[in-house]
């Protein structure tokens, strides 16, 4: 049977009442001098209604804070949120910058959309707003369900151990009703104002010094089907803080491959041929196709044990990937046998028509060798984040963001950074207390120390003993500040969902990938000897 976890905060256990210890000892060991804030936070915009941004607005909620939540898709789920829509095609070249209607200078304005007026077709409008999700109908998680439940929500007692998108769907749907954060929902409080906005895109931040104040530009659509018009509202809000929550899974990365652009535009049967793994939906539409998929990743070796029992003939472009091949992923990054396994593309040659697909077209390799007879190209090649504040934070590297995920220069700025499903509660946490003023954070120069020192800023989603030291940190870090300053104690997760864990990744990932001794060892050594992020198993 499995195990009942203990109810929150009621239970701490002895491991936990050590880190607290130690949390206390190297708080007094640092600067005294802790981060302050100019005016009283109290009013939080959080951008992404994701596992990360719902857990955000409900603990900011919980803490009395006044919090507005902004979500560009008509409903709560991120990128878990399925959808038959598509989103709009990728740009090629990849920095083409796309023409979206200008934003008028006096704010707020109101202006309504007609089919074809100004050129401009509805369905593109809408789906060009707030991009479906490039999740696709057969997609299943790629960790034990137990480790992908939201706090304080359950799956189902017969969900299976690999949860389909839809499981989770609900899932996060589940967890956003039970804080009033689902479409529709009524604030909790009827005297409260409305906390979601959902169809509603932020189109930029900007920070005032004078008021100490976040200005979010933001637009909303919304489809009048009855009049066959879309109706738009801009205006401005502000914020003494904002969260930005909106995932890794923005903007489709088309890789700059000669000639891509030029394959890119050839069309059959009134389709493209060549298009990002976006749009991938159902398998049933490559039966008898020849299939090139280009990567090597989750998306790319998915789709394709997906696709092979439709296609005539399935090929894969990949290319070293020093990270995946460090950690010999064989079982969860792995092609199906009929795959062709072909080297990195070098370019493609120029086709000479293309109203008739890129069938005779000509792919060449990096080794010398040609690749013809593709009916179509799915590019596998990942995504580019959005920090809406590029010269701060980068897309690439999250740059000047601490471990907690404030940003360094003005922790008025936070960015969800974690696995939301278990740290993603203590990350939002922690940005409800540090703006409450029940945790602190340090001085800027100790911040940057840590920064640079890059301990627990977890890029690398494959160290799972890294993410193990990272959700210690927080418990030990959020419980020696509650013990300061007040407020209720966490505990670690239930044992069960990293013994869950383990037993998964061995049978999905890598054969003895993990073990339960690699969890435990944390038990008995200093916060200090923690592996860094981005340290390979064992290196320790």
């Amino acid at each position: 049977m499995p195990m009942t976890p203990p109810a929150p905060y009621t239970m701490v256990s002895l491991a936990v009442l050590a880190l607290i210890s130690t949390a206390i000892a190297t708080a007094q060991q640092l600067s005294s001098q802790w981060t302050t804030f100019p005016l009283p936070i109290r009013r939080v915009a959080v951008i992404g209604a994701g596992p990360s941004g719902l857990q955000a607005a409900a603990n900011l909620m919980a803490a009395n804070l006044s919090v507005r939540l902004f979500e560009r898709a008509p409903s709560p789920g991120g990128n878990w949120f399925f959808t038959e829509d598509t989103p709009v095609r990728e740009a090629y070249p990849n920095d083409t910058i796309r023409n979206t209607t200008p934003i008028p200078p006096n704010l707020p304005h109101t202006r309504y959309h007609e089919e074809g007026k100004d050129g401009i077709k509805l369905d593109y409008l809408w789906r060009e707003h707030w991009q479906p999700s490039p999740v696709w109908y057969d997609l299943h998680t790629n960790g034990p369900s137990s480790a992908t439940e939201l706090h304080g929500v359950k799956y189902p007692a017969n969900t299976p151990w690999l949860a389909s998108v839809h499981d989770v769907q609900r899932h996060v749907r589940s967890y956003a009703s039970l804080h009033g954060l689902n479409i529709g929902d009524r604030p909790i409080t009827p005297s409260s104002a409305p906390v979601a906005s959902y169809s509603t895109r932020v189109e930029s931040i900007s920070k005032c010094n004078e008021t100490a104040t976040w200005t979010l530009t933001l637009r909303r659509l919304e489809w009048l089907r009855e009049s066959g018009r879309i109706k738009e509202d801009l205006w401005t809000e502000d914020f003494d803080a904002v969260v930005v929550a909106v995932g890794y899974f923005s903007t489709p990365s088309v890789p700059a491959i000669p000639g891509l652009s030029n394959w890119s535009t050839a069309i059959k049967n009134g389709q493209y041929s060549v298009y990002h793994a976006q749009a991938f939906r159902h398998p049933e539409r490559y039966a008898g196709k020849k299939i090139l998929i280009v990567g090597a990743s989750w998306s790319a070796t998915d789709i394709a044990r997906t696709i092979a029992p439709f296609t005539s003939r399935l090929v894969a472009s990949i290319r070293p990937n020093p990270l995946r091949d460090a950690y010999g992923l064989d079982i969860m990054f792995s092609f199906p046998t009929e795959t062709e396994i072909v080297p990195e593309i070098l370019a493609f040659e120029p086709l000479d028509e293309h109203e008739i697909g890129i069938n005779t077209g000509v792919i060449r390799l990096v080794d010398g060798s040609y690749l013809t007879d593709i009916d179509e190209i799915i590019l596998a090649t990942g995504y580019h984040g959005n920090t809406f504040l590029p010269d701060l934070v980068d897309p690439k590297t999250l740059s000047n963001v601490h471990w907690t995920g404030h940003y360094i220069h003005d922790p008025t700025l936070a960015y969800a950074t974690v696995r939301p499903w278990i740290e993603g509660h203590y990350q939002s946490a922690a940005f409800a207390r540090v703006w409450t003023e029940k945790a602190r954070l340090p001085s800027q120069e100790e911040m940057l120390r840590v920064y640079r020192e890059g301990k627990l800023r977890c890029a690398d989603g494959f160290n799972v003993l890294a993410f193990e030291g990272q959700q210690r940190q927080y418990v030990a870090w959020l419980n020696g500040e509650a013990l300061e300053l007040g407020g209720q104690l966490f505990d670690m997760p239930p044992v069960q969902i990293r013994e869950d864990v383990a037993y998964f990744l061995n049978a999905h990932w890598k054969k003895n990938f993990v073990n339960h001794e690699d969890f435990t060892r944390f038990d008995d050594i200093p916060s200090n000897e923690w592996p860094k992020c981005g340290t390979l198993m064992g290196a320790w």
